[in-house]
């Protein structure tokens, strides 16, 4: 796991800078082996879909946002330092308010809801 390209990918994302999030997380896709591609995978789909809301595109976000969650799930609570629980709950909140919206009960996304990506702290030695 390249933790540089994480950490990067996670900067931007929680600065709302989702195309720079975008070009970070393919980074890390295009160098994972294993697990860590489909790791990578369900992020960059993440940070497409938040891309997307942000472009008011709430049709094309909600499937990369299932996306995600559809491959993030498999990863438990943390995945190397990355705190995966955190991730999905963020991204099927943002998957039911995008429905709210599409219904017609709600007219806007409730951008208070983008989440924060984190990584787990780490223990002193």
């Amino acid at each position: 796991m390249n933790q540089d390209v994480l950490q990067l990918t996670i900067r931007a994302f929680n600065l709302r800078r989702y195309d720079q999030a975008i070009q970070h997380s393919a980074a890390g896709l295009d160098t994972a082996r294993g697990r860590d591609e489909a790791f990578w995978l369900g992020l960059h789909e993440a940070c497409e879909g938040y891309g997307l809301i942000a472009r008011g595109q709430l049709d094309r976000a909600e499937a990369k946002l299932i996306g995600a969650m559809h491959t993030l799930r498999n990863f438990g609570f943390r995945y190397e330092n990355f705190e995966v629980t955190v991730a999905l709950a963020a991204v099927r909140r943002a998957v039911e308010e995008i429905r709210v919206v599409r219904t017609g009960h709600k007219r806007l996304f409730d951008v208070s809801l983008v989440p924060q990506l984190r990584l787990a702290a780490k223990a002193d030695d």
